[in-house]
């Protein structure tokens, strides 16, 4: 597993900008998995990768501190995702007792915004006494977070926020909300059932920049090793495969962009 997920980032290094690993696919197999995620985060980065790690930790003072050890410290990622029902319990400047030490380093928090499974209408979508969304008032605090850490870090550190490309309308809100400096991290394009078209919905800020990245784990990883009508094997070399994924990914976004936008991006 470890040789081939090494292949994988050998493959992408020349295609994407980051790898985004699931830390509970690693930690649900055991300690030694979780090992093999921190070699492989290290490859990445060797081989000229920003690494986002999917791990959703969220708590509040000393725990806040730990999960801040844990996934910046030992894992030693450049962004981690974030579940603001707390609060953003990252900001506190008391002592060490936030993420503010790593976000001072250059790191990002991705907090949950707008997210892609369909369960997440049932409190996100619950509309409230202002007339907004709760998606909406946590992408309104993602603008204000991202401000705050930017100032208090020099510009060094930021704050960003999950929308996902299964909904494009609320990603266009999510965008007025946030502003136009609020990394956004798109999942659910590919094998969740979003298009590209609403994948890049949220992308691109007031200022026509591509403020954000696309998140396509199972479509490459795997369905690229499949012939998805009849769920056969694809016959060929597997990294090759997945170079075809990637590339195929990429002109299917750029393609998207390229009708939002009117000009090609690139």
């Amino acid at each position: 597993m470890e040789r081939y997920l090494m292949g994988v980032i050998d493959v992408a290094a020349s295609r994407v900008p980051v790898v985004k690993p699931q830390y509970a696919y690693y930690a649900g197999l055991g300690t030694r998995y979780v090992k093999m995620m921190i070699r492989l985060i290290a490859y990445a980065h060797c081989n000229g990768l920003l690494v986002i790690l999917d791990a959703k930790r969220g708590d509040i003072g000393k725990t806040m501190e730990q999960y801040g050890n844990e996934v910046f410290g030992e894992y030693g990622v450049d962004a981690c995702t974030f579940i603001p029902y707390l609060g953003p319990t990252f900001l506190p400047d008391n002592s060490t007792q936030s993420w503010m030490p790593w976000l001072r380093d250059g790191r990002m928090v991705i907090t949950m915004v707008r997210t892609s499974n369909p369960e997440a209408a049932w409190l996100q979508d619950q509309r409230l006494d202002s007339g907004r969304f709760v998606y909406e008032v946590l992408a309104q605090g993602a603008k204000e977070w991202n401000q705050d850490v930017r100032n208090r870090t020099g510009n060094l550190g930021r704050v960003g926020g999950v929308v996902g490309a299964t909904w494009p309308e609320q990603a266009t809100s999510c965008r007025e909300h946030a502003g136009d400096d609020v990394f956004f991290l798109i999942p659910g394009y590919g094998a969740q059932g979003g298009g590209a078209a609403g994948a890049v919905e949220g992308l691109v800020n007031g200022r026509g920049e591509l403020m954000g990245t696309v998140n396509s784990s199972r479509g490459i990883t795997l369905d690229g090793w499949f012939d998805r009508k009849s769920g056969k094997p694809r016959v060929g070399d597997p990294f090759e495969l997945i170079a075809t994924a990637i590339d195929a990914a990429n002109a299917d976004l750029n393609s998207a962009l390229t009708a939002k936008l009117g000009r090609d991006p690139y």
